[in-house]
């Protein structure tokens, strides 16, 4: 019945402030009109989350007034880890403070709620308020680092392709271009950098600029690596296939020391988790014991 009372009103109180939003809103205020990725992520949003539609309108709001906060260095940060993380949903810098802003309020909103109706504390109020803002960071930064490492993942393969390709008679467009069509799963983040920089070709970008926004975007070691070989075989007229074979054995290799690293740290860092185990299991048999030493009734 609790939990009921909790929804309803949660229910109540969120059609009452989208109204608000609506009626109260600055006239400045008003949809901005996307174009290209931007747009096409932020409808694929949309379609596929409620949540997006139902809360867009106070997080329209939130970014009003989030514009109008002056912090250069911090609105930098955050456009690199949008960037990193694909530009989710095509939200930009303010758009996410005020994402930000209505998540810090929607928490304070319903640990308030949950406060009053179950007489809680007001710890409840103050660790809800600190999750809704906590939250949006946290998103971002697990989605970008992610992002990144599945982008260094499936590089090695992708050049394997591109090369394979290259040696088949195509050229390094043509190749990337097969690579792309061919891929089983559009919504990789590989795929997509690479259907990006394909898209920034066809608008008329040199191939020198494309890969390096590319790079831009994702800046993990491989992917600079490759842009940069790729880059000076262009300008030196060196075959561009024989640089991508040594440029994927050499990010494979890479990656297999990675994996190695990462398998020599398990040991250590699950050292601590069986001394844990090894400790609890000599308490359990040998608990009363030591009790009964430390009482001086052991003898």
């Amino acid at each position: 019945m609790t939990m009921l009372l909790l929804l309803v009103g949660i229910g109540c109180a969120g059609g009452t402030l989208a109204a608000l939003v609506m009626f109260l809103a600055p006239d400045e205020i008003k949809e901005q009109q996307l174009r290209g990725y931007r747009k096409s992520r932020r409808d694929a949003a949309r379609e596929g989350s409620f949540l997006m539609r139902l809360t867009w309108p106070l997080v329209r709001l939130c970014s009003f007034y989030a514009a109008m906060i002056k912090a250069p260095e911090y609105k930098d940060r955050i456009s690199e880890k949008l960037r990193h993380a694909g530009e989710p949903a095509g939200l930009s810098v303010d758009e996410f403070l005020g994402v930000r802003v209505a998540s810090t309020l929607g928490g304070l909103f319903i640990s308030f709620l949950a406060s009053q109706i179950m007489e809680m504390g007001t710890g409840v109020i103050i660790m809800g308020t600190f999750l809704g803002a906590w939250l949006p960071s946290v998103w971002l930064n697990d989605k970008s680092v992610s992002r990144l490492r599945s982008i260094n993942r499936g590089l090695p393969q992708a050049l394997d392709l591109i090369v394979m390709a290259m040696g088949a008679g195509l050229d390094f467009i043509g190749s990337v271009r097969h690579v792309v069509e061919k891929w089983s799963d559009k919504t990789d983040p590989l795929c997509d950098e690479l259907t990006r920089f394909l898209h920034e070709l066809s608008l008329g970008k040199t191939r020198k600029d494309a890969l390096q926004d590319l790079a831009f975007r994702a800046p993990t070691e491989m992917v600079k690596a490759f842009v940069s070989n790729a880059v000076q075989a262009e300008r030196r007229g060196t075959p561009l296939v024989e640089v991508l074979k040594i440029q994927a054995d050499v990010a494979r290799t890479k990656r297999f020391q990675s994996a190695e690293k990462i398998a020599g740290r398990a040991g250590v860092v699950i050292l601590m988790p069986l001394m844990l185990i090894f400790v609890a299991t000599i308490l359990v048999m040998f608990g009363s014991l030591i009790v009964k030493g430390f009482r001086g009734q052991l003898f």
